[in-house]
């Protein structure tokens, strides 16, 4: 395939351009030993043992190349992970960036003619970027399929946010799903069907009708916060990734944003955004919504969220490194533009700041400590802004949540990241789908946290969102109402089935609910009592279908 050879050569050379440039700029400002880094990977992108292995099996298996890079890398990876020297298993992470690299290369060369994706196409891949699924032009995808991550790594929210549901944890999906086949991804039982039989077509083509008649119901019963049967009214607002999802959060009457994440912005370009370009996208997204509330929160790097331009020290544990704000506190010449742009905007716009990370009060007191700088800058260069704009604090780890009272003295504002929260209480990574099983949001230690940090939040008058992926699964709405919670945020296409479940919820039962629940001794438990206690929705309105398609997590 000459073509595919032409363009794995020309990103080979377009990296290793800006490689060099990066290793100058890397160099220059944050240390030689850091811009060595890139000099590495130079030399792994001009190894001629790779590119004759990548268009080996391109020729072989008929692949494109960036199929073939992703083999060649897994298993060059694989095999330095495998060895007993430390330092060489390090490696295997800078191996891996090199084909994240490669790969954005290869998308971008193709930005002038985008990748046509045929109406109706699932997409099946063994990882799916989120740098990459934001470059991408997917409006025909009904549905994503990967072997890597689970329903609730970043990946998979992004594409959920996108009104596309994603499917993570497929095993070997990308061997044993071939182009061309018809596939039925079923989010409600957690199967694949490959080339289905023709009453089993029928079956979920009932289910879908009933499924896109149940929410266009919904959606006419829309608008203004929901009430609850017992008549208390509970905001319902948002969560967006990028400007693109502002558009759908007001189609569906969301009460404002209540999670702005703006790491897309950060992965999409070859260089940090800089003040200007972050105000601009920001003030956009904050006129569309005016005058209601809209929460920015900082970019959060670290751990599993990475730039290709901006190398973190190697980690034995990634998800227990420098993270959020932490990280920022470490490198204000991305927190203060960044700052500087949300404040910016509050000149004009409800706009609240949001910390992401929070481990306890240090990071708040020095956080607040650059806004104040900040904002002597921007007063001393007659900038307008609004110099009592709302600081909020993401409770993500278990200090911040056993702490909260007294970080809830030095912010204005709560948000419970249930995301991370989860993992940490139960010591299961969210983006390993082999250990899936012990990545449970219902499990006893997570909900007696959750019912912690709303006392502690309402003790102190102070607003406490849940924004995590928790707050937006429908089946368990009674059960966090039951626990206090009395604000969501959630995916601009989960919003229509939680705003139906909490109108179906008289909170004094939900009470009653919660505390069987947090009298439970395992998640198995709960997830029976919730069962059991007929809160689960029809399953016409629990598939994820809509009118893109289904979920799935496993075969």
């Amino acid at each position: 395939m000459p073509s595919e050879r032409g363009r794995f050569d020309a990103a080979v050379a377009a990296a290793v351009s800006e490689l060099a440039a990066l290793q100058k700029s890397v160099s220059e400002k944050i240390g030689s030993s850091q811009g060595d880094i890139f000099a590495a990977q130079v030399l792994v992108l001009k190894d001629s043992g790779m590119r004759d292995r990548v268009l080996r099996l391109v020729e072989e298996k008929r692949i494109n190349v960036e199929a073939a890079l992703s083999d060649v890398v897994e298993g060059y990876s694989g095999v330095l992970q495998g060895v007993g020297d430390s330092y060489l298993r390090e490696r295997a992470a800078d191996l891996r960036d090199v084909g994240r690299r490669l790969v954005s290369a290869l998308a971008e060369r193709q930005a002038a003619t985008p990748m046509k994706i045929p109406e109706n196409a699932v997409v099946v891949s063994k990882e799916l970027l989120p740098s990459v699924t934001a470059r991408l032009q997917l409006e025909n995808a009904r549905a994503f399929v990967t072997e890597r991550g689970s329903k609730f790594s970043h990946s998979s929210i992004l594409a959920r946010s996108m009104g596309t549901p994603a499917v993570a944890g497929v095993a070997e999906a990308s061997r044993r799903i071939r182009s061309g086949d018809r596939l039925i991804v079923d989010g409600l039982s957690g199967a694949v069907f490959v080339n289905p039989e023709p009453s089993v077509e029928r079956d979920y083509e009932r289910l879908e009708a009933e499924s896109r008649a149940h929410g266009a119901q919904l959606r006419e019963e829309s608008g203004g916060p929901p009430t609850t049967l017992d008549g208390v009214a509970i905001p319902t607002l948002a969560n967006v990734n990028k400007l693109s999802d502002v558009e759908p959060a007001l189609v569906y009457g969301a009460d404002g944003i209540g999670l702005y994440r703006t790491e897309i912005q950060f992965s999409v370009v070859k260089t940090f955004p800089t003040e200007d370009e972050q105000y601009e996208v920001l003030s956009r997204a904050a006129a569309r919504f005016r005058p209601k509330r809209v929460v920015f929160r900082l970019v959060d790097l670290g751990g599993d969220k990475v730039l290709p331009y901006f190398p973190l020290p190697p980690s034995r544990n990634p998800s227990l490194a420098q993270r959020g704000i932490r990280l920022l506190l470490r490198h204000l010449d991305i927190l203060k533009p960044q700052l500087r742009a949300f404040l910016r905007v509050s000149a004009d716009h409800a706009v609240s700041i949001l910390l992401p990370m929070v481990g306890g009060l240090d990071e708040v007191r020095e956080a607040r400590g650059v806004l104040r700088q900040v904002q002597g800058e921007l007063s001393a260069a007659g900038v307008r802004f609004n110099p009592e704009v709302p600081i909020g604090a993401m409770i993500e780890v278990p200090s911040a949540a056993l702490t909260a009272g007294m970080l809830s003295r030095e912010v204005n504002f709560l948000s419970l990241g249930t995301n991370d929260l989860v993992q940490y209480v139960v010591a299961a990574d969210r983006e390993d789908e082999d250990n899936a099983r012990y990545y449970q949001p219902l499990h006893p230690g997570v909900l007696r946290l959750i019912r912690m940090v709303v006392e502690e939040a309402t003790k102190a008058n102070r607003n406490l969102t849940i924004c995590g992926e928790m707050g937006g699964d429908s089946r368990i709405t009674a059960l966090l109402l039951g626990l206090g919670l009395r604000e969501f945020s959630v995916a601009p296409g989960e919003m229509l089935r939680v705003r139906d479940s909490i109108r179906k919820t008289h909170l004094k039962e939900a009470q009653v609910l919660a505390q069987q629940a947090l009298e439970r001794g395992s998640a198995s438990e709960i997830d029976a009592l919730l069962n059991g206690g007929g809160s689960v929705a029809s399953a016409a309105s629990a598939l994820q279908m809509g009118s893109k398609g289904v979920q799935s997590r496993d075969f």
